[in-house]
């Protein structure tokens, strides 16, 4: 699911287009100029490059400083003066409001298991499989933004997620990692008892209560019903199949069990209760490390796989990659957008620039070294206990967190639930016929 917390906006965003062309008049007569001996000094390209990253304003000052690098490195190497106008919204609508309208900023990011098929098929996503930054991607990583045989985008955050704890609760009370769901009944239970409250809830974002409904139902297809996405996306399949499975199990423990009127909590407010010891556990990815360790530096991050019923094989972790950026296609800028692209994966800065964020590796090119919760996953992965990301129609994954926070207030039964994300899915089916 697209991702994630503060919302950081630009205040307006200025068209490129003219400055397109008179980029080009300015490039070419400063060729001319060149080429015959003239002595008038040619006029340097001016772009100002559009960028819309959504869900990313926790990031806003590693990616300002990250762009200066980059506009100094382009004016060093092309004489190009690049300046640029970040947004950061965390409502991904607004990108394909933009998208749909032609309005389309220069670079974006997007999920791409999520919307990548989508905006691929409406002509959204250029064809990057012959730029440099492709041969340095991991294989595997690469595989996830290849869409119909095209790379499509630089992949940015790449991990295994389902459920973040804390180290010091759990070593305190001597607890460890359940892997199944009556050991995590009995880890509930020891923390209540001494008076700590087992899982944050912050249930105003519809992701939180979204993504752990997502955990839930695709940890039972993959050991269960391994064939049911296939048979989901032609229509053959249904969400009560799921269910029958057990897939609210522990989607009612979790809500059972958390921190009180959870509707009212946004994410930056539960990641800051929950970096102050107020809750054992969250439901969230890693891609939340670095707002967790801003509110408190001395936390001890864990990782762990979220149980759905008794059998271990079934308590897995999500492998994904979610934020990837991209150039539009048509953009006037789609050059030096194109430059900044490679230059995520550059080989001397990126390393760093993927640390300041708490990002893993994506490429051959960086050395990173690996937090305790990426080694935590990694094991997970390597031992069997992970299953890749899949795509939720947009529709449906829209409604997964809206009919989620609807069955935590009782608006919602279980199969009002199901029934909704039943009639989603097959609507997003045939609009993509």
């Amino acid at each position: 699911m697209a991702v994630m917390s503060s919302l950081v906006l630009a205040a307006g965003l200025v068209s490129a287009c003219g400055g397109g062309t008179s980029n080009n008049d300015s490039s070419n007569a400063g060729g001319s100029a060149s080429a015959s001996g003239g002595s008038e000094a040619a006029k340097p390209q001016k772009v100002e490059l559009s960028l819309m990253l959504t869900g990313l304003g926790r990031f806003k000052e590693q990616f300002d400083q990250y762009l200066t690098q980059f506009a100094a490195k382009e004016k060093a190497e092309k004489g190009i003066d690049v300046t640029y106008n970040l947004e950061l919204p965390s409502d991904g609508n607004l990108l394909k409001t933009r998208l749909a309208s032609g309005d389309a900023p220069d670079i974006f990011s997007f999920h791409a298991a999520f919307d990548g098929p989508t905006f691929e098929k409406g002509g959204y996503l250029p064809d990057l499989s012959n730029e440099p930054f492709v041969g340095k991607l991991i294989d595997t990583i690469r595989n996830v933004v290849t869409i119909n045989g095209k790379v499509v985008g630089v992949p940015m955050e790449s991990f295994s997620w389902s459920y973040l704890y804390n180290k010091d609760i759990f070593d305190k009370y001597g607890l460890k990692v359940p892997t199944t769901l009556s050991e995590m009944k009995q880890v509930v239970e020891t923390l209540k008892s001494n008076k700590v409250t087992p899982f944050m809830l912050a249930y105003k974002d519809a992701n939180f209560p979204g993504w752990l409904t997502q955990l839930s139902f695709e940890a039972v297809a993959a050991k269960q019903v391994p064939d049911w996405w296939d048979r989901m996306n032609k229509g053959e399949a249904s969400f009560s199949e799921l269910k029958d499975k057990g897939m609210f199990d522990i989607i009612d423990l979790v809500n059972a069990n958390g921190t009180k009127r959870p509707l009212e909590v946004g994410a930056d407010d539960g990641l800051a209760k929950f970096a102050n010891g107020e809750a054992a556990m969250l439901v969230t990815g890693t891609w939340y490390a670095d707002s967790i360790l801003k509110a408190n530096p001395n936390f001890k991050l864990g990782l762990g796989a979220l149980p759905v019923n008794d059998d271990p094989n079934s308590t897995m972790v999500n492998l994904a990659v979610s934020t990837t950026l991209t150039v539009y296609p048509e953009s006037p800028n789609k050059a030096v957008a194109t430059d900044f692209l490679n230059y995520l994966l550059d080989d001397q800065d990126s390393s760093a620039f993927f640390e300041s964020l708490k990002f893993n590796k994506v490429a051959k090119n960086q050395q990173i070294e690996a937090f305790p919760w990426t080694d935590e996953g990694n094991k997970y992965v390597e031992a069997g206990h992970s299953y890749l990301d899949q795509s939720i129609p947009q529709s449906a994954n829209e409604a997964l967190g809206k009919m989620s926070q609807s069955y935590f207030a009782g608006d919602t039964t279980q199969d009002q639930l199901v029934a909704e994300l039943d009639k989603q899915w097959k609507k997003s089916i045939e609009i993509q016929k």
